[in-house]
């Protein structure tokens, strides 16, 4: 927290043992196609590539899979991303970037849609184009009406991503695979801890795949993003 009047002070080592045992007996599942849901401490890494690939740097070398992709459609029409720097109280929040330029409230993806690059004025010179800003400063995904619990309750064949272990994410092409850990989902409810599988794909593809955003993002992070789910997702185990 930024002010300590609101900092958590009391459960904390509670929630961390709670997170340590239920982990015990993590096994690989049976490889195939699943329903993913991803937790709130973990969403903001499946949606760093898509971020990454519209910074002026990764444009300007034609090394970003969102290259061109201006006012078209990368994602399904949940994904609606803003980017709200002049939030009061918040993590992230700013009046200009890191080389002066004002910043101001503006839509990343509105229902999918590519709305904006991150150009800063030195890409933007060898571009040829405007600049808009250099990077996001507070990132706010329009979020749903559940939390983590609800999102996977509506889930019968699935797994809940809670971290990534290695991996990476192809910037010319979006093709991504990671290594997972976290809890098969069956008829919504979380049961057998699971590990040392891999979740491969596509960033446009995966992003259009988003089928539900909960509300339960993290508000002491400057990325809020909450709990996410994406149908057909393809994990490699058994």
């Amino acid at each position: 927290s930024l002010f300590y009047d609101q900092l958590p002070k009391t459960g904390i080592g509670s929630k961390a043992l709670e997170r340590v045992l239920r982990k015990l007996g993590q096994r690989k599942a049976k490889s195939g196609k699943y329903t993913m849901v991803l937790d709130p401490m973990t969403s903001g890494s499946l949606l760093s590539p898509m971020l990454s690939a519209l910074y002026g740097s990764s444009l300007q070398q034609k090394n970003s899979f969102l290259l061109d992709k201006l006012n078209q459609q990368v994602g399904s029409t949940k994904l609606t991303l803003k980017d709200e720097p002049h939030l009061i109280g918040a993590n992230g929040a700013r009046y200009f970037d890191s080389e002066g330029v004002a910043t101001e409230p503006r839509f990343i993806f509105d229902k999918g849609v590519l709305k904006t690059y991150f150009i800063d004025t030195y890409n933007a010179k060898k571009m040829g184009v405007a600049p808009t800003i250099s990077s996001p400063s507070l990132l706010i995904l329009e979020p749903g009406n559940k939390d983590l619990n609800g999102l996977v309750a509506d889930v019968q064949n699935g797994i809940l991503v809670t971290g990534l272990n290695g991996g990476n994410s192809n910037s010319s092409s979006g093709d991504f695979s990671y290594g997972i850990e976290g809890f098969l989902i069956e008829n919504g409810k979380l049961t057998q801890p699971v590990n040392e599988m891999n979740v491969t794909g596509n960033m446009v593809q995966l992003w259009s795949s988003l089928v539900e955003v909960g509300n339960d993002a993290m508000l002491n992070r400057s990325w809020r993003i909450p709990s996410l789910v994406f149908d057909g997702i393809s994990f490699s185990g058994l």
